[in-house]
């Protein structure tokens, strides 16, 4: 993974667009070592630049797919304003781990991706967020929950990293899923090397999106 992670760095170098690891990886990044395996590389970005996103990956010659629920995706050819706001799933003709089964939908198809560790650079999922001037917000349902952006974002070796906090509220809500145990071992992991003051943001934050109590608030 440490191989992918800097050719995502190669890669996004000429982006023209805010762009950051997130997920598991963010973790690792955190840590500084590579605490368990990883199936995809997880990349944070702002509504914003999604048209931009679209326009960079498909010049890169990658195919651009947005996530309809369901498991379905729609192919993306431009950047055009009509899309849904949702998640892009990007890869390149080479790739054999994905899978897209045709529907009757035009440019529509039914996905899968196979659930083995990512070896090779061929797969991007982005993951977008919202913002203002000063701070990154969290939405979940009715909650809106801000981070200031000098605090959501980490650097090593020059590559930038969503905080491990912010990661870990992401995580929060799939700990019944089916990659539970994933995010519960980044939990286990992270936690003896937050800050007192990324404990402390992250529990206020949990008890305001889990008010029945969730089971990670009282570890912090």
């Amino acid at each position: 993974m440490e191989n992918i992670i800097s050719s995502v760095k190669t890669f996004l170098e000429d982006a023209n667009f805010k762009w950051a690891i997130c997920g598991g990886c963010a973790i690792d990044l955190f840590i500084g070592k590579i605490t368990r395996t990883h199936t995809d590389v997880d990349i944070f970005a702002f509504w914003e630049d999604r048209p931009n996103i679209i326009t960079f990956m498909i010049n890169k010659g990658w195919r651009v797919f947005e996530a309809c629920g369901g498991g379905k995706v729609l192919e993306l050819f431009d950047s055009s304003k009509t899309q849904m706001k949702r998640n892009l799933f990007c890869f390149p003709s080479s790739n054999t781990r994905c899978a897209l089964q045709p529907t009757n939908e035009k440019n529509t198809y039914q996905f899968s991706i196979k659930a083995n560790e990512q070896v090779a650079f061929d797969y991007i999922e982005f993951l977008f967020n919202q913002k203002d001037e000063n701070y990154f917000y969290y939405i979940l349902n009715d909650h809106s929950i801000k981070r200031s952006i000098n605090s959501a974002f980490l650097i090593k070796d020059g590559l930038q990293y969503l905080s491990p906090e912010i990661v870990l509220l992401y995580k929060s809500t799939y700990i019944n899923s089916i990659d539970a145990s994933k995010h519960e071992q980044d939990f286990n992991s992270s936690l003896p090397h937050l800050s007192i003051e990324q404990k402390q943001w992250l529990k206020r934050s949990l008890e305001i999106c889990h008010p029945d109590t969730h089971e990670w608030i009282p570890k912090l």
